[in-house]
């Protein structure tokens, strides 16, 4: 036998991107809908925005500024990417803009310090919960009007999440209960549901809205019924320590955990059986999110550090045509986007993407190289090659003149004349 053949293959999964992000604990994350960028908070009180190409900070950061008492574990996006929002222990819930990163809003009504925020699916109602045992749900409009103030039981509020018709709301808290309220009126409708016997630390509705999941300190992850509030099947059990924080796949099929075991583990949403091998870290996990295509998983740990790992079953060749959509802009002549529209369908493109679930906050106070895109597929790439025959072809005439078309990945523009 070989030398080559003797030696054993280290297939053991590794990040695409790894982030010294914070000087603490990071204690949430969510993606903008581009998901080009990602959004960060952490125990040392700031915010921040990262790309995902490089790892590299985008902008400055968004201080809290509360000091050495300080953290900021709340945190959400608007659904159309413009603003975060996110809370602290001062009990007041900060709006920012995106781009300038600049606070733009303050929110009061809370308190207790602020753990969870959730937006609506139709990004008109936030949703945020403290450690009081208060929840608020108000207008995401400039004066964030309250709707309802909910009081539900003393202690945290350590994860809410609206159903996918944003008509309820599940809440998870430290009495080790899940509660479930009706947006419109505030009224509870579900619960208090028993089942875990530890603090409940994440929440999460299936797509469909028949079932959500939680996470709990008693190292379990339960799926229910959202009709009944009965368990179903048997707890998920996998992990050593206390599962902080769940995410839930765009398509609805996954659900991604994290725990203080130092693990991320990969589930079934409809069997509850793990999927592949852990993803090892060097600390505890303290939140996940899935990136809006699906093919990455962001993690926070509780040194602050940020990771991306390429998800074990992604499959290139499901990605064909959303190659497509990184190609760059081309201007050509409208003849030459005109032969091309016929021969291509610009919008035969994926319609997969889903709002990110909301993320969690995460409890126990104590405790640079880019990620990958899917591999170009045989038909834009000659879509690409063909270009230049295309535009410059065998035709050796005098200069003409012709109307030039910008075309982008999914359309394409007029835009005035060139000489050739």
């Amino acid at each position: 036998m070989s030398n080559t053949s003797k030696k054993s293959v280290d297939l053991t999964p590794e990040p695409h991107l790894t982030i010294s992000a914070h000087e603490d604990s990071v204690c949430g994350m969510v993606y903008l809908p581009d998901g080009g960028r990602l959004v960060t908070c952490s125990d040392d009180e700031t915010v921040r925005i990262w790309d995902m190409e490089n790892g590299e900070q985008e902008g400055m950061a968004m201080e809290h500024g509360w000091g050495a008492a300080g953290w900021v574990q709340g945190l959400a996006v608007t659904r159309d990417g413009k603003r975060i929002l996110s809370g602290g222990p001062d009990n007041v819930l900060r709006v920012w803009d995106v781009e300038t990163q600049q606070s733009i809003a303050e929110w009061g009504g809370h308190e207790g310090g602020i753990l969870c925020i959730v937006v609506s699916p139709d990004d008109q109602l936030v949703a945020s919960g403290d450690r009081q045992g208060r929840i608020i749900i108000r207008e995401t409009k400039e004066d964030g009007q309250t709707k309802h103030a909910i009081e539900t039981v003393p202690g945290d509020v350590n994860s809410i999440c609206f159903s996918p018709d944003g008509t309820k709301l599940a809440t998870a808290h430290d009495d080790n209960m899940i509660r479930v309220f009706d947006v419109e009126n505030g009224d509870l409708i579900l619960g208090p549901i028993e089942g875990h016997t530890d603090y409940v630390n994440s929440v999460v509705w299936s797509l469909d809205g028949n079932r959500f999941f939680t996470a709990s300190d008693d190292d379990s992850i339960r799926s229910w019924d959202s009709e009944t509030g009965e368990v179903i099947g048997d707890p998920w059990t996998g992990h050593t320590h206390y599962v902080n924080t769940i995410s839930l796949s765009p398509d609805g099929t996954k659900l991604a955990s994290g725990s203080s075991d130092g693990t991320v583990r990969f589930w079934g949403t409809e069997s509850g059986d793990p999927i592949g091998e852990a993803l090892q870290h060097g600390s505890s996990v303290w939140v996940v999110t899935f990136s809006p295509s699906g093919e990455f998983i962001a993690c926070g740990e509780v040194h602050g550090k940020v990771s991306i790992w390429r998800v074990p079953w992604w499959d290139d060749t499901n990605e064909a045509h959303k190659s497509l959509l990184d190609r760059p802009v081309v201007t050509l002549p409208s003849h030459t986007a005109r032969d091309l529209d016929h021969r291509f369908d610009y919008l035969d493109l994926p319609t997969d993407h889903r709002p990110s679930p909301s993320r969690t906050r995460l409890r126990d106070p104590h405790a640079t190289e880019a990620p990958s895109r899917p591999q170009s597929s045989a038909f834009s790439w000659r879509l690409w090659r063909t270009l230049p025959q295309l535009l410059f072809g065998p035709s050796h005439g005098p200069p003409r003149h012709a109307e030039l078309t910008t075309v982008y990945p999914g359309f394409a523009t007029q835009v005035g004349t060139f000489s050739s």
